[in-house]
């Protein structure tokens, strides 16, 4: 199990804070696999007045339950779905 700190913009990190989005499409370039923790840290892009950076101090963590690989039902090479559920404390 590998933990992913990745950048989410606000709409999506809502959606998964809310439970109304679960799941995750993402360039394979961490080779994801089933198990693996995404911390999905809220970001604003273009707007710096945060912390110097654009991440709010919002976060969520959420562990991958399955994993569509690229090439698989014509999605792109490069690009992966991953199944994704709320880490219980």
């Amino acid at each position: 199990m590998t933990t992913h700190t990745l950048k989410t913009w606000p709409a999506p990190f809502a959606a998964v804070l809310d439970g109304s989005k679960t799941h995750e499409v993402r360039v394979n370039d961490r080779d994801y696999q089933v198990g693996d923790v995404l911390e999905l840290r809220e970001w604003e892009p273009g707007d710096w007045f945060f912390d110097d950076d654009g991440y709010t101090d919002r976060r969520i963590r959420v562990v991958v339950t399955h994993l569509t690989p690229g090439g698989a039902f014509g999605l792109p090479d490069d690009l992966c779905v991953m199944s994704i559920r709320k880490e219980q404390p």
